[in-house]
C-alpha cells in the first residue's frame, strides 16, 4: 500500500471511531438529562403487585409495569424496581413503544433469576425486544444465581454436550439506547447478550462471575453496528467482551478485564451463516491475570467472510497468558494443527501495549495457509516475561501472517 494510501487509511479508521464515540456521548447526555424531567411518568412494579421478599416470581407484574410505560403514558415513562429484594423467572419487555422515548427503565433493588432449569424454554432470562429509545440504569444488580446450573454448562465435563443456558441480559432489534452503571453478577452464560442492535452506548458497568464460571461472556455481541462499550469492570469465566459474526463499528475503551479470556474478536466462522466483521477498536483497556488479551480467532469454517480493520492500542498487560494472539485453527481437535481458514483476516493493529505476560510466546500470529493474515501493524509492544523460569527463550511467533513490525518491540519480531 502506498505511503499516501496508508496515511488515508488510518485517518478513516481514526475519524470513524472519533465519531462513532462523538454520537454515542451524546446519546447519553441526552437520555441522562431525561432523569431529571420531573413531568416523567413513573411505573413503579410493586405498584403493580411486585413483591421483594425474594420468593415470589414477579414475571407478571414487572411485565404489566413495562407494558403500562411503554403502550400507555403520553408523558415520558419510566419503570422503577425499587429497592428490595426481588425474584423473577424469563421476563421480556417488549416494543415497538408508543409512548414518547425513550423509555427509562431504573433498577434500584436485587433482581434474583429463578434457579430451575426448567424455567427458560428459551436461552434468555430478561429480555428487551424491539425496542427505540431506550434506557437502562440504576444502582441495583441482576443476579443470575448461575453457580446452580454451572455444570450444566460445562462443555468439557459434559463432552460437549453442555446446555444451552439464558443470558443475563439479551438486547434483540434494540436501538439509539443507552445503558448505564448496571451489576449483572453470576450470570448462568453471558450476561450481556447482544443480536440486531444499532446505536447502543454501555457505560459504568460491573460485570461479576468466578474464573472457573463456564461460558459467562461478559458480552457478547453479534449482528448489530454502532455499539460503544466503556469504563466498566467485567472479570469472568470467559471472554470480556467477544464480538460475534455480522458485527460493526465496535469501540471498546476504558475496560478493566480479569479475570477471563480477554477482549475477543471471534469465534467466527462456526456456522455457515455467519458474515464479515467490520470496525474494531479497543482501547485503553487494562487486562489482570487473563488468558488472553488482545484476541481474534476464527474457525476453519465453511463460508468465506472476513475480520478487517481492527485495532487494540494502548493496553496494559498484567501477567496475561497470551497478551497477543490470532487464532485461526480454533476448536481444532489437532494441538497447532496448520489453520486452512476459509475466513481472511487484514488491516489489523497491535499497538502500544506494554505490561507483563506470563508466556514465553507473547506475541502470537497463527494465520491460515489458504487466507494468509494481510496487513498485520505490530508495534511499540514492551512486554516484560514474568514466567518461570525465568531463563526461558521470550519470542513472538508466525505463521502465514504478513506482519510489519516497528517501534520498539519487546519481544523481538517474528
Amino acid at each position: 500500500m502506498a505511503t499516501a494510501a496508508k496515511a488515508l487509511f488510518f485517518l478513516g479508521i481514526a475519524f470513524l471511531s472519533c465519531s462513532s464515540i462523538g454520537a454515542s456521548r451524546a446519546l447519553v447526555t441526552h437520555h441522562r438529562s431525561l432523569l431529571e424531567n420531573t413531568s416523567l411518568a413513573i411505573f413503579d412494579v410493586t405498584k403493580f403487585g411486585a413483591v421483594a421478599d425474594d420468593k415470589k416470581d414477579n414475571i407478571e407484574e414487572f411485565t404489566a409495569a413495562w407494558q403500562a410505560a411503554c403502550k400507555n403514558s403520553t408523558t415520558q415513562a419510566k419503570v422503577l424496581i425499587p429497592k428490595g429484594t426481588f425474584r423473577a423467572g424469563p421476563t421480556m419487555f417488549a416494543g415497538p413503544c408508543t409512548s414518547p422515548k425513550p423509555i427509562i427503565v431504573e433498577v434500584e433493588g436485587h433482581i434474583k433469576a429463578t434457579t430451575d432449569p426448567s424455567d427458560y424454554v428459551s436461552p434468555e432470562w430478561f429480555t428487551f425486544l424491539d425496542i427505540d429509545g431506550f434506557m437502562l440504569t440504576g444502582k441495583g444488580v441482576f443476579d443470575g444465581q448461575g453457580a446452580v446450573s454451572w455444570p450444566l454448562n460445562d462443555c468439557r465435563q459434559t463432552k460437549g454436550n453442555c446446555a444451552p443456558l439464558p443470558s443475563s441480559l439479551k438486547f434483540d432489534g434494540v436501538n439509539n439506547s443507552v445503558v448505564t452503571n448496571i451489576t449483572s453478577l453470576n450470570s448462568k452464560q453471558f450476561h450481556f447478550h447482544l443480536h440486531g442492535c444499532n446505536n447502543i452506548s454501555f457505560s459504568n458497568l460491573n460485570i461479576t462471575a468466578p474464573g472457573n464460571s463456564p461460558n459467562t461472556d461478559g458480552m457478547h455481541i453479534s449482528t448489530s453496528d454502532r455499539i460503544n462499550v466503556s469504563s466498566s469492570i467485567i472479570g469472568t469465566g470467559d471472554d470480556c467482551i467477544s464480538i460475534g459474526h455480522t458485527a460493526t463499528n465496535i469501540t471498546i475503551t476504558n475496560i478493566t478485564c480479569g479475570p477471563g479470556h480477554g477482549i475477543s474478536v471471534g469465534s467466527l466462522g462456526k456456522r455457515p451463516e455467519e458474515r464479515s466483521v467490520n470496525g474494531v477498536t479497543v482501547t485503553n483497556c487494562t487486562f489482570i491475570k487473563t488468558t488472553n488479551g488482545a484476541r481474534i480467532k476464527t474457525w476453519l469454517g465453511t463460508v468465506p467472510a472476513e475480520a478487517k480493520n481492527i485495532v487494540y492500542q494502548d493496553l496494559i498487560m498484567d501477567s496475561v497468558q497470551n497478551p497477543i494472539i490470532i487464532d485461526q485453527s480454533y476448536g481444532s481437535k489437532t494441538l497447532r494443527a496448520p489453520s486452512i481458514s476459509v475466513w481472511k483476516i487484514s488491516n489489523v493493529h497491535f499497538r502500544k501495549i506494554r505490561g507483563t505476560t506470563v508466556s514465553n510466546v507473547a506475541v502470537s500470529l497463527q494465520c491460515s495457509t489458504a487466507n494468509p493474515c494481510l496487513g498485520v501493524e505490530v508495534a511499540d509492544i514492551d512486554l516484560a516475561y514474568a514466567g518461570r523460569p525465568q531463563n526461558t527463550t521470550f519470542v513472538s511467533s508466525c505463521a502465514n501472517a504478513k506482519a510489519i513490525f516497528g517501534g520498539k518491540l519487546n519481544p523481538p519480531a517474528c
